[in-house]
């Protein structure tokens, strides 16, 4: 499973462009909700594992995650969702290539070539010269949404997962919290790291990718929700940290910061009111991810299953 790994990984399960060099260790797996007690929690906290593109009603087939919700007093997400959509129009902003820079003078002729068929190849005639508007970190974006609609032909973006746990919050007078701004998102995806990294990303993917089109990656985008759906975090996070492309400029900084950060926030927010927080499943998992961070910290994880 090598075509293009990160680009379908990432955007689907924790919605922005970042690498990961983990350890080799089993982590918490077989579960997508946590029950987060103890320490100097009063009620209980649950954290769940999502997979973006999940239509709503996918909530009620994980084990206790209605429940838990019912429970919580406040929604907790990466990001507000009312804001996202607010902010739509700066993220296609961000999204542009500036004017004085070109894939000519990112990409010596060969591997421009190299880029340009390999685009072609998987968005059916679509390549560099059609796609020279957007920055590399764009064109991955736009490959993954191209995806998406082919596989989810049906899907409507207002009723995914995240976006109805924060819209069932709302008509239910749950406060909804937000981990990180937007803005700070779209720093992550798009401004991070300099044009030139994100060009030797998209380079790395395209020689990384053996299938060369489009059945190939959908192909993979299935396995990888499968593996999502029988809740085997472990396996998602070794097949996205074995992407060949994942050893640079600090992109396994950057998402340890990111888990960081709401570990500062988190404690306080769960002692405050029970909460359920929906985050991207990738960022349950790893040394640095969530969860081992929280039973770290001194907290009871126990997985929901029921």
């Amino acid at each position: 499973m090598k075509a293009m790994k990160k680009i379908v990984v990432v955007i689907v399960l924790i919605v922005f462009s970042i690498n990961i060099q983990a350890q080799t260790n089993s982590f918490k797996t077989g579960a997508l909700l946590w029950k987060i007690s103890g320490k100097d929690l009063v009620k209980p906290s649950y954290v769940l594992g999502t997979f973006h593109v999940k239509p709503a009603g996918y909530l009620d087939q994980i084990p206790g995650a209605r429940a838990s919700f019912e429970l919580a007093e406040q929604v907790i997400g990466e990001v507000v969702t009312s804001d996202m959509m607010e902010q739509a129009v700066k993220m296609q902003q961000k999204m542009m290539m500036p004017s004085d820079t070109t894939y000519k003078m990112l990409y010596n002729e060969a591997d421009y070539q190299v880029v340009d068929k390999g685009l072609i190849s998987i968005l059916g005639g679509v390549g560099l010269e059609q796609l020279k508007m957007l920055k590399p970190s764009g064109i991955q974006m736009s490959i993954l949404q191209i995806l998406i609609m082919k596989y989810y032909p049906n899907i409507n973006p207002m009723e995914l997962l995240d976006l109805h746990i924060q819209k069932m919050a709302v008509e239910k007078q749950k406060p909804v919290v937000g981990l990180e701004t937007i803005d700070h998102q779209i720093y992550v995806l798009f401004e991070s790291s300099s044009l030139q990294h994100q060009a030797d990303v998209l380079l790395c993917n395209i020689k990384s990718n053996e299938v060369k089109d489009e059945e190939g990656l959908i192909k993979e985008l299935k396995e990888l929700e499968a593996m999502y759906d029988k809740a085997d975090l472990n396996e998602i996070y070794k097949i996205y940290k074995k992407n060949p492309c994942s050893d640079s400029e600090g992109d396994y900084q950057i998402n340890k910061a990111r888990n960081d950060a709401w570990m500062k926030k988190l404690p306080g927010l769960m002692k405050d009111k029970s909460s359920f927080i929906a985050v991207g499943a990738l960022h349950l998992v790893g040394e640095e991810g969530l969860l081992n961070q929280l039973e770290k910290a001194g907290y009871k994880v126990e997985a929901v299953k029921n």
